[in-house]
Protein backbone atom coordinates (compact mmCIF):
# COMPACT_ATOMS: atom_id res chain seq x y z
CA UNK A 1 0.00 0.00 0.00
CA UNK A 2 3.02 2.50 0.81
CA UNK A 3 4.42 1.22 -1.85
CA UNK A 4 1.51 1.95 -4.30
CA UNK A 5 1.57 5.64 -2.82
CA UNK A 6 5.13 6.47 -3.27
CA UNK A 7 4.65 4.88 -7.27
CA UNK A 8 1.58 7.64 -6.94
CA UNK A 9 3.26 10.30 -5.92
CA UNK A 10 6.16 9.61 -7.97
CA UNK A 11 4.11 9.99 -11.59
CA UNK A 12 2.51 13.32 -9.91
CA UNK A 13 6.09 14.82 -9.77
CA UNK A 14 7.15 13.33 -13.33
CA UNK A 15 3.98 14.96 -14.88
CA UNK A 16 4.02 18.15 -13.45
CA UNK A 17 8.19 18.68 -14.00
CA UNK A 18 7.01 17.28 -17.61
CA UNK A 19 4.68 20.49 -17.93
CA UNK A 20 6.56 23.05 -16.40
CA UNK A 21 9.57 22.21 -19.12
CA UNK A 22 7.27 22.36 -21.80
CA UNK A 23 5.37 25.35 -20.76
CA UNK A 24 9.45 27.45 -20.04
CA UNK A 25 10.46 26.00 -23.74
CA UNK A 26 7.95 27.81 -25.45
CA UNK A 27 8.90 30.70 -23.96
CA UNK A 28 12.44 30.63 -25.12
CA UNK A 29 11.35 29.74 -28.63
CA UNK A 30 9.27 32.80 -29.08
CA UNK A 31 11.87 34.75 -27.99
CA UNK A 32 14.80 32.85 -30.19
CA UNK A 33 12.04 33.66 -32.62
CA UNK A 34 11.93 37.81 -32.09
CA UNK A 35 15.26 37.88 -32.04
CA UNK A 36 16.22 36.12 -35.68
CA UNK A 37 13.27 38.62 -36.93
CA UNK A 38 15.26 41.59 -35.58
CA UNK A 39 18.27 40.30 -37.24
CA UNK A 40 17.05 39.81 -40.61
CA UNK A 41 14.33 42.70 -41.88
CA UNK A 42 11.42 40.91 -42.71
CA UNK A 43 10.54 41.19 -46.71
CA UNK A 44 7.78 44.04 -47.40
CA UNK A 45 4.46 42.77 -48.12
CA UNK A 46 3.02 44.77 -50.39
CA UNK A 47 -0.36 46.06 -49.32
CA UNK A 48 -3.15 47.00 -52.39
CA UNK A 49 -4.49 50.11 -52.38
CA UNK A 50 -8.34 50.58 -50.61
CA UNK A 51 -10.84 50.78 -54.02
CA UNK A 52 -11.91 53.98 -54.90
CA UNK A 53 -15.14 55.13 -53.35
CA UNK A 54 -17.77 55.85 -55.99
CA UNK A 55 -19.16 59.23 -55.90
CA UNK A 56 -22.53 58.97 -54.90
CA UNK A 57 -24.80 60.25 -58.02
CA UNK A 58 -25.93 63.22 -57.70
CA UNK A 59 -29.59 63.82 -56.78
CA UNK A 60 -32.20 64.60 -59.73
CA UNK A 61 -33.75 68.00 -59.57
CA UNK A 62 -37.17 68.00 -57.99
CA UNK A 63 -39.76 68.23 -60.11
CA UNK A 64 -42.83 70.15 -59.50
CA UNK A 65 -46.13 68.44 -60.09
CA UNK A 66 -47.83 71.46 -61.42
CA UNK A 67 -45.62 72.02 -64.19
CA UNK A 68 -43.99 75.70 -63.25
CA UNK A 69 -40.63 74.64 -63.50
CA UNK A 70 -40.89 76.75 -66.62
CA UNK A 71 -41.83 80.18 -67.57
CA UNK A 72 -44.11 78.18 -70.66
CA UNK A 73 -45.12 75.89 -67.89
CA UNK A 74 -46.29 78.17 -65.75
CA UNK A 75 -48.90 79.80 -67.78
CA UNK A 76 -49.56 76.92 -69.76
CA UNK A 77 -51.11 75.31 -66.75
CA UNK A 78 -52.86 78.42 -65.04
CA UNK A 79 -54.94 78.68 -68.33
CA UNK A 80 -55.61 74.82 -68.43
CA UNK A 81 -56.60 74.96 -64.78
CA UNK A 82 -58.78 78.27 -64.99
CA UNK A 83 -60.21 77.31 -68.12
CA UNK A 84 -61.42 74.15 -66.81
CA UNK A 85 -62.72 75.68 -63.63
CA UNK A 86 -60.15 74.37 -61.33
CA UNK A 87 -59.66 77.51 -59.63
CA UNK A 88 -58.10 76.08 -56.24
CA UNK A 89 -55.33 74.84 -58.59
CA UNK A 90 -54.94 77.76 -60.60
CA UNK A 91 -54.46 79.82 -57.73
CA UNK A 92 -50.98 78.14 -56.99
CA UNK A 93 -49.58 79.55 -60.34
CA UNK A 94 -49.93 82.99 -58.56
CA UNK A 95 -47.45 84.79 -56.33
CA UNK A 96 -50.06 86.21 -53.71
CA UNK A 97 -50.78 85.77 -50.33
CA UNK A 98 -54.51 86.53 -50.26
CA UNK A 99 -57.29 84.51 -48.95
CA UNK A 100 -58.35 81.82 -51.30
CA UNK A 101 -61.71 82.91 -52.14
CA UNK A 102 -60.18 86.59 -53.10
CA UNK A 103 -57.10 84.65 -54.94
CA UNK A 104 -59.63 82.50 -57.04
CA UNK A 105 -61.33 86.17 -57.82
CA UNK A 106 -58.02 87.38 -58.61
CA UNK A 107 -57.40 84.30 -61.00
CA UNK A 108 -60.11 84.48 -62.88
CA UNK A 109 -59.50 88.59 -63.69
CA UNK A 110 -56.11 87.49 -64.77
CA UNK A 111 -57.40 84.79 -67.30
CA UNK A 112 -59.69 87.90 -68.19
CA UNK A 113 -56.95 90.51 -68.97
CA UNK A 114 -55.06 87.39 -70.95
CA UNK A 115 -58.01 86.50 -72.96
CA UNK A 116 -58.78 90.09 -73.98
CA UNK A 117 -55.53 91.96 -74.43
CA UNK A 118 -51.95 89.79 -74.40
CA UNK A 119 -50.75 90.96 -77.33
CA UNK A 120 -48.05 88.06 -78.11
CA UNK A 121 -49.01 84.25 -77.84
CA UNK A 122 -47.53 81.99 -75.03
CA UNK A 123 -45.72 79.38 -77.53
CA UNK A 124 -43.18 81.56 -78.00
CA UNK A 125 -42.23 82.09 -74.04
CA UNK A 126 -38.91 79.85 -72.65
CA UNK A 127 -38.98 76.35 -71.85
CA UNK A 128 -35.53 76.28 -69.98
CA UNK A 129 -35.90 76.16 -66.27
CA UNK A 130 -33.48 79.27 -65.99
CA UNK A 131 -35.57 81.54 -68.46
CA UNK A 132 -35.10 83.64 -71.23
CA UNK A 133 -31.43 85.17 -69.95
CA UNK A 134 -31.35 87.53 -72.86
CA UNK A 135 -34.51 89.37 -72.26
CA UNK A 136 -32.42 92.26 -70.56
CA UNK A 137 -34.40 91.67 -67.40
CA UNK A 138 -33.08 89.96 -64.26
CA UNK A 139 -32.64 86.18 -63.89
CA UNK A 140 -35.07 85.80 -61.97
CA UNK A 141 -37.99 87.57 -64.04
CA UNK A 142 -39.51 86.77 -67.13
CA UNK A 143 -41.96 88.86 -69.31
CA UNK A 144 -45.05 87.07 -70.91
CA UNK A 145 -46.23 89.59 -73.04
CA UNK A 146 -47.92 92.93 -72.99
CA UNK A 147 -51.61 93.34 -72.58
CA UNK A 148 -53.57 96.10 -74.30
CA UNK A 149 -55.73 97.49 -72.12
CA UNK A 150 -57.97 100.85 -72.38
CA UNK A 151 -56.03 102.29 -69.52
CA UNK A 152 -52.83 101.30 -71.35
CA UNK A 153 -50.01 98.64 -71.96
CA UNK A 154 -49.39 96.23 -69.04
CA UNK A 155 -46.48 94.26 -68.84
CA UNK A 156 -47.11 90.70 -67.51
CA UNK A 157 -44.52 89.37 -66.10
CA UNK A 158 -43.17 86.07 -64.01
CA UNK A 159 -40.80 85.74 -60.97
CA UNK A 160 -38.68 82.58 -60.19
CA UNK A 161 -39.40 82.02 -56.36
CA UNK A 162 -37.53 79.28 -54.33
CA UNK A 163 -39.36 78.55 -51.00
CA UNK A 164 -38.00 75.80 -48.57
CA UNK A 165 -40.30 73.25 -49.37
CA UNK A 166 -40.57 72.92 -53.02
CA UNK A 167 -38.23 73.43 -56.22
CA UNK A 168 -37.67 76.71 -57.50
CA UNK A 169 -40.76 77.63 -59.74
CA UNK A 170 -42.25 80.38 -61.73
CA UNK A 171 -45.13 82.52 -60.51
CA UNK A 172 -47.14 85.15 -61.98
CA UNK A 173 -45.28 88.08 -59.74
CA UNK A 174 -47.00 89.92 -57.50
CA UNK A 175 -46.39 93.31 -58.72
CA UNK A 176 -48.66 92.32 -62.21
CA UNK A 177 -51.26 91.12 -59.70
CA UNK A 178 -51.16 94.13 -58.12
CA UNK A 179 -52.57 95.98 -61.12
CA UNK A 180 -55.05 93.18 -62.14
CA UNK A 181 -58.18 94.57 -60.29
CA UNK A 182 -57.79 98.02 -61.90
CA UNK A 183 -57.12 96.91 -64.96
CA UNK A 184 -60.36 94.37 -64.89
CA UNK A 185 -62.43 97.08 -63.56
CA UNK A 186 -61.81 99.06 -66.68
CA UNK A 187 -61.71 95.93 -69.21
CA UNK A 188 -63.54 96.17 -72.78
CA UNK A 189 -64.55 92.15 -74.07
CA UNK A 190 -65.34 91.82 -77.38
CA UNK A 191 -68.76 90.17 -78.02
CA UNK A 192 -68.90 89.32 -82.08
CA UNK A 193 -72.52 87.62 -81.56
CA UNK A 194 -74.20 91.29 -81.86
CA UNK A 195 -72.83 91.23 -85.04
CA UNK A 196 -75.02 87.68 -85.71
CA UNK A 197 -79.46 87.29 -85.24
CA UNK A 198 -80.46 86.40 -81.95
CA UNK A 199 -80.82 82.48 -83.13
CA UNK A 200 -77.47 82.19 -83.92
CA UNK A 201 -76.57 82.36 -79.79
CA UNK A 202 -77.42 78.69 -79.56
CA UNK A 203 -74.96 76.32 -78.82
CA UNK A 204 -74.54 73.41 -80.47
CA UNK A 205 -71.20 70.72 -79.93
CA UNK A 206 -69.98 72.90 -77.52
CA UNK A 207 -70.21 76.11 -79.57
CA UNK A 208 -72.01 78.67 -80.56
CA UNK A 209 -73.66 78.41 -84.74
CA UNK A 210 -72.02 82.36 -85.20
CA UNK A 211 -68.73 80.26 -84.78
CA UNK A 212 -69.84 77.19 -86.68
CA UNK A 213 -71.23 79.26 -89.52
CA UNK A 214 -67.89 81.41 -89.72
CA UNK A 215 -66.07 77.92 -90.04
CA UNK A 216 -68.31 76.79 -92.65
CA UNK A 217 -67.46 80.03 -94.36
CA UNK A 218 -64.09 79.98 -94.46
CA UNK A 219 -63.72 76.28 -95.46
CA UNK A 220 -65.60 77.30 -98.56
CA UNK A 221 -63.86 80.24 -99.18
CA UNK A 222 -60.39 78.01 -98.90
CA UNK A 223 -61.94 75.51 -101.41
CA UNK A 224 -62.79 78.36 -104.26
CA UNK A 225 -59.06 80.13 -103.23
CA UNK A 226 -57.31 76.59 -103.74
CA UNK A 227 -58.17 76.29 -107.77
CA UNK A 228 -57.50 80.11 -108.22
CA UNK A 229 -54.33 80.12 -106.20
CA UNK A 230 -52.97 77.00 -107.86
CA UNK A 231 -53.22 78.20 -111.47
CA UNK A 232 -51.50 80.89 -110.45
CA UNK A 233 -48.70 79.17 -108.97
CA UNK A 234 -48.32 76.70 -111.95
CA UNK A 235 -48.21 79.88 -114.50
CA UNK A 236 -45.48 81.06 -112.50
CA UNK A 237 -43.60 77.47 -112.78
CA UNK A 238 -44.15 77.33 -116.13
CA UNK A 239 -42.19 80.59 -116.94
CA UNK A 240 -39.67 79.49 -114.25
CA UNK A 241 -38.91 76.50 -116.21
CA UNK A 242 -39.64 78.00 -119.64
CA UNK A 243 -42.54 75.73 -120.53
CA UNK A 244 -45.04 76.86 -122.87
CA UNK A 245 -46.93 73.62 -123.42
CA UNK A 246 -46.98 70.75 -120.24
CA UNK A 247 -48.67 67.18 -120.44
CA UNK A 248 -50.80 65.90 -117.89
CA UNK A 249 -51.51 69.55 -116.91
CA UNK A 250 -54.84 68.60 -115.14
CA UNK A 251 -52.97 65.87 -113.63
CA UNK A 252 -50.36 68.32 -112.33
CA UNK A 253 -52.79 70.74 -111.28
CA UNK A 254 -54.55 68.49 -108.74
CA UNK A 255 -51.08 67.29 -107.41
CA UNK A 256 -50.12 71.32 -106.77
CA UNK A 257 -54.09 71.60 -105.23
CA UNK A 258 -53.49 69.54 -102.22
CA UNK A 259 -50.89 71.15 -100.65
CA UNK A 260 -52.24 74.63 -101.56
CA UNK A 261 -55.39 74.24 -99.87
CA UNK A 262 -53.20 73.11 -96.58
CA UNK A 263 -51.46 76.46 -96.99
CA UNK A 264 -54.74 78.43 -97.14
CA UNK A 265 -55.92 76.39 -94.12
CA UNK A 266 -52.79 77.70 -91.89
CA UNK A 267 -52.97 81.14 -93.31
CA UNK A 268 -57.03 81.52 -92.50
CA UNK A 269 -56.02 80.41 -89.36
CA UNK A 270 -53.34 82.62 -88.62
CA UNK A 271 -56.04 85.49 -89.77
CA UNK A 272 -58.15 84.26 -87.72
CA UNK A 273 -56.89 83.56 -84.48
CA UNK A 274 -56.74 86.92 -82.95
CA UNK A 275 -60.59 87.18 -83.20
CA UNK A 276 -61.10 84.03 -80.61
CA UNK A 277 -61.78 84.57 -77.14
CA UNK A 278 -59.49 82.86 -75.52
CA UNK A 279 -55.65 82.82 -75.20
CA UNK A 280 -55.41 79.26 -74.53
CA UNK A 281 -57.49 78.81 -77.92
CA UNK A 282 -55.06 81.47 -79.72
CA UNK A 283 -51.91 79.43 -78.40
CA UNK A 284 -53.78 75.81 -79.93
CA UNK A 285 -54.56 77.48 -83.15
CA UNK A 286 -51.27 79.31 -83.44
CA UNK A 287 -49.67 76.23 -82.92
CA UNK A 288 -52.02 74.16 -85.36
CA UNK A 289 -51.14 76.88 -88.04
CA UNK A 290 -47.07 76.78 -87.50
CA UNK A 291 -47.80 73.00 -88.28
CA UNK A 292 -49.81 73.51 -91.01
CA UNK A 293 -47.70 75.86 -92.80
CA UNK A 294 -44.70 73.49 -92.47
CA UNK A 295 -45.93 71.17 -93.41
CA UNK A 296 -47.81 72.66 -96.30
CA UNK A 297 -44.53 74.20 -97.53
CA UNK A 298 -42.58 70.90 -97.41
CA UNK A 299 -45.56 69.01 -99.18
CA UNK A 300 -45.53 71.73 -102.22
CA UNK A 301 -41.87 72.08 -102.44
CA UNK A 302 -41.74 68.32 -102.80
CA UNK A 303 -44.84 68.07 -105.47
CA UNK A 304 -42.96 70.89 -107.72
CA UNK A 305 -39.86 68.73 -107.77
CA UNK A 306 -41.75 65.55 -108.58
CA UNK A 307 -43.69 67.66 -111.38
CA UNK A 308 -40.24 69.41 -112.20
CA UNK A 309 -38.20 65.54 -112.32
CA UNK A 310 -41.27 63.78 -114.57
CA UNK A 311 -40.95 66.87 -116.79
CA UNK A 312 -36.74 66.44 -117.23
CA UNK A 313 -37.37 62.64 -117.39
CA UNK A 314 -39.77 62.93 -120.04
CA UNK A 315 -37.47 65.22 -122.48
CA UNK A 316 -34.47 62.32 -121.45
CA UNK A 317 -36.13 59.87 -122.80
CA UNK A 318 -36.70 61.91 -126.04
CA UNK A 319 -33.33 63.61 -126.34
CA UNK A 320 -32.03 59.64 -125.91
CA UNK A 321 -29.93 60.58 -122.60
CA UNK A 322 -31.24 57.70 -120.65
CA UNK A 323 -27.89 58.24 -118.07
CA UNK A 324 -29.97 61.07 -116.73
CA UNK A 325 -32.57 59.31 -115.69
CA UNK A 326 -30.86 57.65 -112.44
CA UNK A 327 -30.06 61.12 -111.85
CA UNK A 328 -33.10 62.57 -111.69
CA UNK A 329 -34.55 59.95 -109.73
CA UNK A 330 -31.94 60.32 -106.96
CA UNK A 331 -31.87 64.41 -106.93
CA UNK A 332 -35.72 63.62 -106.30
CA UNK A 333 -35.81 61.18 -103.62
CA UNK A 334 -32.36 62.51 -101.70
CA UNK A 335 -34.47 66.28 -101.88
CA UNK A 336 -37.42 64.16 -99.89
CA UNK A 337 -35.42 62.61 -97.35
CA UNK A 338 -34.03 66.31 -96.56
CA UNK A 339 -37.30 67.55 -96.99
CA UNK A 340 -38.76 65.56 -93.85
CA UNK A 341 -35.78 66.24 -91.70
CA UNK A 342 -36.07 69.44 -91.47
CA UNK A 343 -39.95 69.40 -90.95
CA UNK A 344 -39.46 67.41 -87.93
CA UNK A 345 -36.44 69.84 -86.79
CA UNK A 346 -38.85 73.10 -87.30
CA UNK A 347 -41.68 70.75 -85.72
CA UNK A 348 -39.36 69.10 -82.81
CA UNK A 349 -38.56 73.29 -82.05
CA UNK A 350 -41.42 74.36 -82.01
CA UNK A 351 -42.45 71.37 -79.53
CA UNK A 352 -40.03 73.06 -77.44
CA UNK A 353 -37.28 70.51 -77.52
CA UNK A 354 -33.52 71.46 -77.35
CA UNK A 355 -32.29 70.69 -80.83
CA UNK A 356 -28.96 71.37 -81.24
CA UNK A 357 -28.33 68.95 -78.23
CA UNK A 358 -30.23 66.81 -79.60
CA UNK A 359 -28.06 67.17 -83.07
CA UNK A 360 -24.94 66.74 -80.94
CA UNK A 361 -26.34 63.72 -79.54
CA UNK A 362 -26.87 62.83 -83.05
CA UNK A 363 -23.48 63.26 -83.93
CA UNK A 364 -21.67 61.00 -81.08
CA UNK A 365 -23.92 58.44 -81.89
CA UNK A 366 -23.61 58.76 -85.51
CA UNK A 367 -20.88 56.07 -85.09
CA UNK A 368 -23.17 53.80 -83.49
CA UNK A 369 -25.48 54.22 -86.16
CA UNK A 370 -23.36 53.81 -89.41
CA UNK A 371 -22.43 50.59 -87.84
CA UNK A 372 -25.84 49.39 -87.02
CA UNK A 373 -26.54 50.31 -90.84
CA UNK A 374 -23.45 49.02 -92.35
CA UNK A 375 -25.35 47.54 -95.35
CA UNK A 376 -27.83 50.08 -95.76
CA UNK A 377 -24.78 52.36 -96.55
CA UNK A 378 -23.00 50.25 -98.69
CA UNK A 379 -26.30 49.88 -100.74
CA UNK A 380 -26.84 54.13 -100.53
CA UNK A 381 -23.27 54.80 -101.35
CA UNK A 382 -23.48 51.76 -103.87
CA UNK A 383 -26.25 52.99 -105.75
CA UNK A 384 -24.49 56.66 -105.71
CA UNK A 385 -21.73 54.66 -107.85
CA UNK A 386 -23.81 53.37 -109.91
CA UNK A 387 -25.53 56.28 -111.09
CA UNK A 388 -21.88 58.21 -111.50
CA UNK A 389 -20.18 55.41 -113.55
CA UNK A 390 -23.23 55.37 -116.21
CA UNK A 391 -22.57 51.66 -116.81
CA UNK A 392 -26.04 51.00 -115.83
CA UNK A 393 -28.79 53.16 -116.78
CA UNK A 394 -32.44 52.86 -116.35
CA UNK A 395 -34.52 51.14 -119.66
CA UNK A 396 -31.13 49.58 -120.23
CA UNK A 397 -31.05 45.76 -121.13
CA UNK A 398 -28.67 44.54 -118.86
CA UNK A 399 -27.00 41.16 -117.65
CA UNK A 400 -26.43 41.75 -113.60
CA UNK A 401 -25.57 38.90 -111.31
CA UNK A 402 -26.47 35.93 -113.42
CA UNK A 403 -30.23 37.87 -114.23
CA UNK A 404 -30.70 39.40 -117.14
CA UNK A 405 -33.49 41.92 -118.22
CA UNK A 406 -34.17 45.90 -118.58
CA UNK A 407 -33.39 48.18 -115.41
CA UNK A 408 -36.45 49.54 -114.27
CA UNK A 409 -35.47 51.56 -110.98
CA UNK A 410 -32.02 52.40 -109.30
CA UNK A 411 -32.83 53.08 -105.97
CA UNK A 412 -31.27 54.33 -102.68
CA UNK A 413 -30.90 50.77 -101.59
CA UNK A 414 -31.59 48.36 -104.42
CA UNK A 415 -31.83 47.81 -108.47
CA UNK A 416 -35.13 46.68 -110.05
CA UNK A 417 -34.77 44.50 -113.15
CA UNK A 418 -37.70 43.03 -115.22
CA UNK A 419 -36.50 39.62 -116.70
CA UNK A 420 -37.46 38.18 -119.76
CA UNK A 421 -40.50 35.74 -117.69
CA UNK A 422 -41.79 40.05 -116.76
CA UNK A 423 -40.45 38.73 -113.33
CA UNK A 424 -38.98 41.71 -110.87
CA UNK A 425 -35.79 40.84 -109.84
CA UNK A 426 -34.19 43.18 -106.53
CA UNK A 427 -30.29 43.34 -106.39
CA UNK A 428 -28.37 45.18 -103.68
CA UNK A 429 -26.87 47.73 -105.01
CA UNK A 430 -23.33 47.07 -102.96
CA UNK A 431 -23.30 43.90 -105.30
CA UNK A 432 -24.14 45.48 -108.33
CA UNK A 433 -20.80 48.06 -107.25
CA UNK A 434 -18.66 45.23 -107.15
CA UNK A 435 -19.08 42.39 -109.84
CA UNK A 436 -19.42 42.50 -113.78
CA UNK A 437 -22.40 43.78 -115.28
CA UNK A 438 -22.52 43.71 -118.62
CA UNK A 439 -24.92 46.58 -121.00
CA UNK A 440 -26.53 45.36 -123.90
CA UNK A 441 -27.77 48.96 -124.76
CA UNK A 442 -24.25 50.56 -125.00
CA UNK A 443 -23.53 48.93 -127.97
CA UNK A 444 -22.28 51.39 -130.66
CA UNK A 445 -22.84 48.76 -133.25
CA UNK A 446 -23.69 44.69 -133.51
CA UNK A 447 -21.67 41.84 -134.71
CA UNK A 448 -23.04 39.73 -137.99
CA UNK A 449 -20.88 36.30 -137.23
CA UNK A 450 -22.45 33.24 -138.97
CA UNK A 451 -20.73 30.01 -140.82
CA UNK A 452 -21.96 28.21 -144.33
CA UNK A 453 -21.16 24.78 -144.12
CA UNK A 454 -21.59 23.78 -147.92
CA UNK A 455 -22.65 20.57 -149.31
CA UNK A 456 -19.98 17.60 -149.23
CA UNK A 457 -20.64 17.67 -153.12
CA UNK A 458 -19.69 21.39 -153.55
CA UNK A 459 -16.78 22.44 -155.42
CA UNK A 460 -13.75 24.77 -154.87
CA UNK A 461 -15.15 26.90 -157.85
CA UNK A 462 -18.91 27.25 -156.11
CA UNK A 463 -17.26 27.89 -152.80
CA UNK A 464 -15.58 30.62 -154.44
CA UNK A 465 -17.95 32.16 -156.26
CA UNK A 466 -20.15 32.10 -152.72
CA UNK A 467 -17.30 34.12 -150.85
CA UNK A 468 -16.96 36.62 -153.72
CA UNK A 469 -20.84 37.33 -154.12
CA UNK A 470 -21.69 37.10 -150.06
CA UNK A 471 -18.55 39.85 -149.82
CA UNK A 472 -19.77 41.76 -152.42
CA UNK A 473 -23.35 41.55 -151.10
CA UNK A 474 -22.17 43.18 -147.51
CA UNK A 475 -19.97 45.61 -149.42
CA UNK A 476 -23.13 47.19 -151.12
CA UNK A 477 -24.95 47.34 -148.17
CA UNK A 478 -24.87 50.84 -146.29
CA UNK A 479 -25.60 49.56 -142.86
CA UNK A 480 -22.46 47.48 -142.77
CA UNK A 481 -19.46 48.24 -141.92
CA UNK A 482 -17.14 47.74 -144.72
CA UNK A 483 -13.86 47.88 -142.70
CA UNK A 484 -15.06 44.74 -140.75
CA UNK A 485 -15.97 42.96 -143.69
CA UNK A 486 -14.57 39.07 -143.43
CA UNK A 487 -15.96 35.76 -145.93
CA UNK A 488 -13.36 33.21 -146.36
CA UNK A 489 -13.47 29.40 -146.56
CA UNK A 490 -12.31 28.62 -143.39
CA UNK A 491 -12.70 24.75 -142.44
CA UNK A 492 -13.46 21.37 -143.42
CA UNK A 493 -16.13 19.63 -141.56
CA UNK A 494 -17.20 15.89 -142.26
CA UNK A 495 -15.81 16.92 -145.75
CA UNK A 496 -18.18 19.66 -145.96
CA UNK A 497 -16.56 23.19 -146.98
CA UNK A 498 -17.23 26.20 -144.24
CA UNK A 499 -17.24 29.67 -144.91
CA UNK A 500 -17.38 31.93 -142.48
CA UNK A 501 -19.37 35.44 -142.83
CA UNK A 502 -17.94 38.26 -140.09
CA UNK A 503 -19.27 42.05 -139.78
CA UNK A 504 -20.64 44.81 -138.16
CA UNK A 505 -24.07 46.64 -138.79
CA UNK A 506 -24.43 50.08 -137.75
CA UNK A 507 -27.19 49.82 -136.23
CA UNK A 508 -28.48 51.41 -132.92
CA UNK A 509 -30.83 49.31 -131.43
CA UNK A 510 -31.95 45.27 -131.02
CA UNK A 511 -34.78 45.89 -131.99
CA UNK A 512 -33.61 47.31 -135.94
CA UNK A 513 -30.61 44.54 -136.01
CA UNK A 514 -32.63 41.43 -136.33
CA UNK A 515 -34.67 42.35 -139.62
CA UNK A 516 -31.27 43.63 -141.27
CA UNK A 517 -29.66 40.20 -140.08
CA UNK A 518 -32.74 38.65 -141.17
CA UNK A 519 -32.33 40.41 -144.90
CA UNK A 520 -28.75 39.75 -145.08
CA UNK A 521 -29.05 35.94 -144.29
CA UNK A 522 -32.09 35.89 -146.78
CA UNK A 523 -29.73 37.02 -149.55
CA UNK A 524 -27.06 34.78 -148.44
CA UNK A 525 -29.26 31.83 -149.07
CA UNK A 526 -29.97 32.87 -152.28
CA UNK A 527 -26.32 33.31 -153.30
CA UNK A 528 -25.32 30.27 -152.64
CA UNK A 529 -28.25 28.53 -154.33
CA UNK A 530 -27.57 30.52 -157.47
CA UNK A 531 -24.03 29.12 -156.94
CA UNK A 532 -25.92 25.54 -157.52
CA UNK A 533 -25.23 24.21 -154.34
CA UNK A 534 -26.74 24.07 -150.79
CA UNK A 535 -26.51 23.95 -146.96
CA UNK A 536 -25.20 20.71 -145.72
CA UNK A 537 -27.59 18.82 -143.15
CA UNK A 538 -26.32 18.50 -139.82
CA UNK A 539 -24.55 15.33 -139.06
CA UNK A 540 -26.01 13.87 -135.54
CA UNK A 541 -24.68 11.25 -133.39
CA UNK A 542 -26.32 8.05 -133.93
CA UNK A 543 -29.14 8.11 -131.62
CA UNK A 544 -29.78 11.19 -131.74
CA UNK A 545 -32.88 13.46 -132.99
CA UNK A 546 -33.33 16.85 -134.17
Amino acid sequence: MAYANRMTKGRLLLCVFLFLSMAGSVPGQKAQSSRSKSKAPAAAIPVAPPPPVAAAPAPEPPVDPLGRTTPYGCVFGFLQAVNSDNLSKAVQYLDTKLPEEKAEQLALQLKAVLDAGLSSGINGLSRDPAGDLTDGLRATRERVGVAETSNGKLDIFLDRVTRADTPAIWLFSSETLAKIPNIHANLKTRDYSQYFPASFARVFLGLPLWRWFGILITIAVVLLLSSLVTRLLFLVVKIFLNMKHVQNEKEILARLKQPVRVLLVALAISLLQPYTLSLLARSYWTATARFLETVGVAWFFVRLVDIAGNIATRRSVMAGTREKIAIITLGRRLFKIFAIFIVLLILLKGAGINVSAMLAGLGIGGIALALAAQKTLEDLFGGISIILRDSVRVGDFCRVADQTGVIEDIGLSSTRLRTQDRTVVSIPNSKIAQINSENFALRDKFWFHHFLLLRYDATGVQAGEIVAKVRALLEQSSEVEIETIRVNVVDVVHSCLQIEVYAYLKTSTYELFLPRQQELLLKILSVVEEAGTALAVPVLPYGATM
